[in-house]
């Protein structure tokens, strides 16, 4: 069952916004809030922990990005990076001193070797208390939130993490029916649909098209595409109306104010920390 509101937008185009009831079939697109890292837990951000997850969820959010690295020996695990939230163990204070004190390493530079195990990383806390996630961890708990969605934000390459994903879980349908492929730039994508027929693909605006909206609607299209990740900064530029137009769905990253997006950008998606799925249908409800 789904609630229709009309909701006239800043720009003047008259958009569909849905609040959709979370069922296993509803699709990605159906739904308006992206947690991000998982949501935001207790005042922090960018944990990816599983209990970000499970307040996310209890709180109606269906949607949820989340980061994937490789660990030393070639697992995937949760997490943005590798310094930005204290994992509480030695051998992390270590990476924080390769990154901050020998310039030459960025951030995906640092050699795998230096990182730590799956089972280092699963024997600590984040920030000493939340339970860290490996992508395998993920798919269990899938099992028993069959209309959760992972929206997938690869920071290592793009083919060798979705080859990982498939040769693992090939035989999990049901599973990778419920990823959707988050792409920076179009060989990406190209890429990992050669890997596996992925149902649920979204491109990722800000990272690659800066402005250039004629390209990133031409490639929607083309790849059937159902939604964006567009950062803020756009969202007063005149060519956002031609991709609503289109039917696809915009998820503005990442906006944290409710406020904000109730007044700016209701109707479309958000990518947040804090804003969950149950706000923006109770706040559709109510008009």
């Amino acid at each position: 069952m789904k609630c229709w509101k009309y909701i006239l937008m800043l720009c003047g185009c008259c958009v569909l916004c849905s609040c959709s009831k979370p069922t296993q079939e509803a699709k990605f697109y159906d739904y308006n809030v992206i947690a991000h890292a998982g949501g935001g837990i207790d005042g922090n951000i960018y944990t990816d922990s599983l209990e970000a997850l499970n307040q996310s969820y209890q709180n109606g959010t269906r949607l949820f990005d989340i980061d994937l690295r490789f660990t030393s020996d070639d697992e995937i695990v949760l997490r943005h990076d590798w310094t930005e939230v204290d994992l509480g163990q030695p051998e992390f204070g270590y990476l924080y001193h390769i990154e901050r004190q020998r310039s030459e390493y960025l951030q995906e530079q640092i050699p795998r070797e230096y990182l730590p195990t799956l089972e280092q990383f699963k024997q600590a806390r984040i920030l000493s208390k939340y339970t860290p996630l490996s992508f395998r961890d993920v798919v269990d708990w899938m099992k028993s939130h069959s209309d959760a969605y992972m929206v997938l934000d690869v920071k290592e390459d793009a083919k060798e993490t979705y080859t990982w994903i498939v040769e693992h879980f090939k035989e999990n349908d049901e599973m990778l029916n419920h990823l959707v492929v988050s792409c920076y730039d179009v060989q990406d994508l190209e890429d990992v649909l050669k890997i596996y027929p992925f149902k649920n693909v979204m491109l990722r605006q800000h990272a690659v098209y800066p402005d250039k909206f004629d390209e990133l609607l031409s490639n929607c299209n083309k790849y059937k595409v159902k939604a964006v990740n567009i950062n803020l900064q756009y969202a007063d530029d005149e060519k956002i109306k031609d991709i609503r137009k289109d039917g696809i769905k915009i998820f503005w990253a990442v906006e944290n104010d409710f406020e904000e997006y109730k007044s700016k950008y209701l109707g479309d998606g958000v990518v947040s920390d804090w804003i969950t799925e149950d706000e923006i249908c109770n706040l559709i409800d109510k008009d």
